[in-house]
């Protein structure tokens, strides 16, 4: 059966991220074996990865990402990131809201590892406090992460807009009440931690503070209104604010050109082309073509088995990107080559609650080593917020996307 040869690419694929083999690699590889298994020629091969490289849904992606990372990059550089903390540290006594909060704010940069940025600053808010290791990994490490489910500045967010063809604020509208659930979820647990009241700043300093973080943030928050009210490209809205930037902090050339080499990582660039040159080679040989018969056969819906999927490619990878460009496809395949919005929704929280709960996440591994934690015991604290969510997604699509 045709439906097969795909299925074995993917079992491969799961194998090889198993043993920790880099998920470029891995891409690159499936690409050419998928190709093989379907008696490809090597000049079809190259022209689908012609077609890749020159795809304007290829291009875009890259844009965005390179241009956030310089956006990122300058913001740390010239102090937005300090003064925002800064802002946070003395706007709100209670230690608690403060441990949430400041990783919740450096999430709004979509910085690899950008956890044991804030782990340092959960630490200084926890200090004289009977909080435990195991409890400030579980803050710093959960409210990270609640922008990534409609943040535009996120790749995954961004990736599963091109790969579905969705709309990107179609999808960031149906993604966004997650990320004020994943912040309710996680209240139960927070509210365990013991409550510690920092001095109250006089209403004069109160002022200075708001000031001073509302203007840290205004960048992101120009970004956001650009895209969701305005319904600018997000690459046009990234571009125009560091333009603004740029002027502001009176960049010469060799400035942009300093600022712009620390900061592009040509690995993750590489690595968003090589997601897409796989769903060419699926749809170009139509192997997934064989998946709908294949799936028909199995007696559970296949939007569970999708759902396991997704969950699985999540904890396997720790990457947004790495299941939402393994699965998504391989959906939109399955269901006719439409995905709907509920499915894709659907999708893309089952994915993401395996990425929360998965070892290999940088984030996860660098909160536990910082904060010296037991990882089992932040695992076990993980658990009940992370099934809620995946329940509530469920539940939304048997109501919706049944």
């Amino acid at each position: 059966m045709e439906g097969l040869k795909l299925l074995f690419v993917f079992v491969l694929i799961m194998l090889l991220l198993w043993r920790r083999v880099p998920l470029g690699a891995v891409m690159f590889g499936a690409s050419l074996i998928l190709a093989a298994l379907y008696h490809t020629k090597p000049l079809a091969f190259l022209n689908m990865a012609w077609q890749a490289s020159t795809s304007w849904a290829t291009l875009e992606l890259i844009i965005i990402l390179a241009l956030i990372m310089i956006l990122e990059h300058l913001l740390g550089q010239e102090g937005y990131l300090n003064r925002m903390l800064a802002g946070l540290r003395g706007l709100f006594r209670d230690r608690r809201i403060v441990m949430a909060l400041l990783p919740a704010f450096i999430g709004l940069m979509p910085s690899a590892g950008g956890a044991l940025f804030s782990a340092p600053l959960v630490g200084q808010a926890a200090d004289g406090t009977p909080i435990n290791a195991e409890e400030k990994s579980f803050v710093n490490y959960y409210y990270r992460h609640i922008w990534e489910y409609f943040l535009p500045l996120y790749p995954g967010v961004l990736l599963a807009s091109q790969l579905s063809g969705l709309g990107l604020t179609t999808l960031i509208g149906a993604l966004a009440p997650f990320g004020l659930l994943v912040i309710l979820f996680g209240l139960p647990v927070l509210r365990r931690v013991p409550a510690v009241v920092s001095v109250e700043e006089s209403s004069t300093a109160r002022r200075t503070l708001v000031r001073q973080l509302f203007f840290s943030i205004f960048p992101v928050l120009i970004i956001v209104t650009l895209v969701m009210v305005l319904k600018v490209e997000v690459a046009l809205a990234v571009a125009s604010v560091l333009v603004g930037l740029f002027i502001r902090h009176r960049y010469t050339p060799r400035k942009f050109w300093d600022l712009s080499r620390r900061a592009l990582v040509p690995k993750t660039l590489i690595l968003v082309w090589v997601i897409m040159l796989f769903k060419e080679v699926l749809v170009e040989t139509r192997a997934v073509e064989g998946l709908a018969p294949l799936l028909a056969q199995l007696p559970v819906p296949s939007f569970v088995i999708f759902g396991i999927i997704s969950f699985i490619t999540g904890v396997l990878t720790g990457l947004t990107v790495a299941y939402i460009g393994i699965v998504f496809p391989l959906a939109m395949a399955a269901f006719g080559g439409h995905l709907a919005l509920p499915l894709a929704e659907f999708l893309f929280v089952t994915g993401f609650a395996g990425i929360m709960l998965s070892p290999m996440h940088l984030c996860l591994a660098l909160t536990v080593d910082y904060f010296k934690a037991d990882l089992r015991k932040v695992l076990r604290t993980l658990l009940g917020p992370e099934a809620a969510l995946l329940a509530t997604v469920i539940i939304l699509y048997l109501i919706r996307g049944a």
